[in-house]
C-alpha cells in the first residue's frame, strides 16, 4: 500500500479516534485519503457492512461503509489485509445471527453488537446522491457510497481490525427462534 506523504502525520494524529477525541466526531475533519485507526460499532445491513464511529452522533450520515482493502471489486488502490486471529473473530461475530422463523425472508437478527478498532484509508466523497446537469437536469454521476443508492460520504478501505469487543443481544419478540 502506498501512503500519501502526510500519511504518517495523519495516522499518528488520528489513531485515538473514538477514545480521546473529546466528543468530536472524527468524520467532521476527515479528508479523502487519510490513513486512520477508527473505533466503532460494526453491523451488517442489506448490501453493506457499516461502522458507526463511537465518538460520532447516532446519525445515518455518520455511517462509514467498511470494505476490505483486498476486495476484488476495488479497481485501484488495493492493499493487503491482515487476516489474523482478530480478523477471524471479527468476521465470526459479525456473521452470527439468530435463526429466522419458518418462511421468513432476510438475514436474521444480529446475535452480537461488535465493537473494534479498524485501520485503513478513509475515502470521503464531496456529497451523496444523484448529481444533475444544471441545464438539462439529466443525471451525470452518482457521488458517495452505499447500495443501491449512495447515502453516505464515507468509506473505509480497511487493512486490519483489532481490539474486538462484543455484547450478546437478546432475541426481539418478532424474531424468536423456532423450537
Amino acid at each position: 500500500m502506498t501512503l500519501p506523504k502526510c500519511a504518517l502525520t495523519v495516522l499518528c494524529g488520528l489513531t485515538l479516534f473514538g477514545q480521546s477525541s473529546g466528543g468530536t466526531c472524527p468524520l467532521d475533519s476527515a479528508e479523502n485519503g487519510d490513513v486512520v485507526k477508527l473505533r466503532g460499532e460494526a453491523f451488517s445491513a442489506g448490501h453493506d457492512t457499516f461502522i458507526r464511529p463511537t465518538a460520532c452522533a447516532f446519525d445515518p450520515a455518520n455511517r462509514v461503509i467498511l470494505v476490505w482493502a483486498d476486495d476484488p471489486l476495488l479497481s485501484t488502490n488495493k492493499a493487503s489485509v491482515r487476516r489474523d486471529a482478530d480478523f477471524t473473530e471479527f468476521t465470526r461475530l459479525l456473521k452470527a445471527t439468530f435463526r429466522l422463523p419458518p418462511n421468513a425472508g432476510g438475514i436474521g437478527q444480529a446475535r452480537y453488537r461488535v465493537f473494534a478498532d479498524f485501520e485503513g484509508r478513509l475515502e470521503v466523497a464531496p456529497s451523496t446522491g444523484l448529481k444533475r446537469d444544471p441545464r438539462s437536469k439529466k443525471v451525470v454521476r452518482l457521488e458517495g457510497f452505499g447500495h443501491p443508492m449512495p447515502f453516505t460520504r464515507f468509506r473505509l478501505v480497511a487493512t486490519g481490525v483489532s481490539r474486538i469487543e462484543s455484547e450478546e443481544q437478546s432475541v426481539k419478540p418478532d424474531a424468536k427462534e423456532p423450537k
